[in-house]
């Protein structure tokens, strides 16, 4: 009889439990979340287990063949690429540049990559399936840096010492190739000094290079300062001396850069047809596939094998002044007779093509249709400055006097081992 009222109870708890299920909604199988599965896309930014890749650009590829590579089916690729084009030129795309590539279980899901120092493109997967483009800004600084250097051996070894980027040096190099004959005038114990900005990320990270601001060489005890301006309605900076005057003139002194001289203008005995014989130019020894650059803006107007120069290309700078380069292993993609081409812009590279016993550039300067000694010619002086340009000219150079004498006291401290004091 005492059992009755705990069966009652527990009979109770059952028609509660069993009431409670009956009240309460069913899950259907088909409100369960499904899997992505073919057809079906999440957006980059909604999916949660995104597997990032980075792949390099190797040489010969184009974007479309690096996502080949990392086996994005073709339809995808071209998709992607297309989406990208809208806010950069895949043409861009260098050697060695980093390229990210975000997966997710249904494939690729976005790709980016940085433009240039201060951009980042991206094409990243929507709800619809289909990538949609967009580019942001990187916040960035500008932290001017200088170097400094005594030459031992080479311009080049003692750049390197001081830890002046490849970019940066070739730009002082050119600033300079109008004035400096970098074969014959650069003596053991020359010394340079090289201003220039260090881009860096938000973390102080060193990302790039930005302008060469301010250099100066002291040759065999002369001083040439070159600052870097843009004057006022120019379409761009150039290089100027303390007096205000341009370094620019009609044509470089040397179109080559790290060469030697290795033959000079006049008569002299041909090493390959073995008489003496007159060379109507100079040459320029270098390792085969060095860069050859345009000595002057001008228009090419002749292009392709000739006979004993090999490859060569023939440019009309003026109505008197030409110049002529031989020997090369190949032309500058892209260029015809006709082609408009600008003073440093790479116009072919340095081979053994036609008469030549090794890789070397033969260069030629024409005047009036005749040939000339190319180290003898005396260039007119470039623009100089004068009025309110003279004037902001001036106030640009005292603020770059003020930023040397800064960092040169810091380099000072950090040599005898303390620290700046900024």
């Amino acid at each position: 009889m005492r059992a009755r009222p705990a069966l009652l109870f527990i009979a109770t708890a059952m028609l509660t439990l069993i009431s409670v299920s009956l009240d309460a909604e069913p899950v259907l199988p088909s409100r369960q979340p499904l899997p992505p599965g073919p057809g079906t896309y999440e957006s980059a930014q909604s999916q949660p287990e995104l597997q990032p890749r980075i792949f390099h650009v190797r040489r010969g590829d184009t974007l479309t063949t690096l996502l080949a590579r990392a086996g994005v089916p073709s339809a995808d690729a071209q998709e992607a690429v297309d989406t990208l084009r809208q806010v950069w030129n895949p043409r861009e795309l260098q050697i060695d540049q980093e390229v990210t590539l975000d997966f997710g279980p249904a494939g690729l899901q976005a790709i980016r990559l940085a433009a240039d120092l201060e951009r980042t493109v991206k094409a990243a997967r929507g709800g619809d399936g289909h990538f949609a483009p967009s580019a942001q800004r990187r916040p960035l600084m500008r932290v001017p840096r200088l170097a400094t250097g005594t030459i031992r051996t080479s311009l080049y070894d003692a750049a390197m010492e001081a830890g002046i980027p490849p970019a940066v040096l070739t730009e002082m190099v050119r600033a300079f190739s109008y004035d400096v004959d970098f074969q014959r005038d650069i003596q053991p114990g020359d010394s340079f000094e090289v201003l220039y900005e260090r881009v860096t990320d938000k973390s102080g990270r060193t990302i790039g290079t930005g302008d060469l601001i301010y250099t100066a060489m002291t040759l065999s005890g002369e001083t040439l300062r070159l600052y870097r301006h843009q004057p006022e309605g120019a379409g761009g900076a150039d290089f100027f001396n303390a007096r205000g005057q341009s370094v620019r003139k009609a044509l470089l002194k040397t179109p080559i850069d790290g060469a030697r001289l290795t033959s000079g203008f006049g008569a002299r005995l041909h090493p390959i047809l073995g008489y003496t014989t007159m060379h109507r130019g100079v040459d320029f020894g270098a390792p085969s596939g060095t860069p050859i650059m345009a000595a002057g803006d001008g228009v090419i107007e002749k292009i392709g094998p000739a006979g004993g120069y090999g490859n060569y290309v023939l440019l009309r700078h003026t109505a008197t002044y030409e110049t002529a380069y031989g020997h090369m292993s190949r032309f500058a993609a892209g260029l015809h007779v006709g082609s408009h081409v600008r003073q440093g812009q790479v116009i072919g590279y340095v081979g053994a093509t036609g008469r030549a016993t090794g890789p070397h550039l033969h260069y030629e300067v024409h005047i009036n249709e005749v040939q000339v000694n190319p180290l003898s010619i005396k260039m007119e002086p470039g623009r100089k400055l004068a009025g309110t340009d003279l004037a902001a000219f001036g106030a640009a150079t005292e603020e770059i006097g003020r930023q040397l004498i800064s960092l040169r006291r810091d380099i000072v401290v950090a040599a005898a081992g303390g620290s700046a004091s900024r």
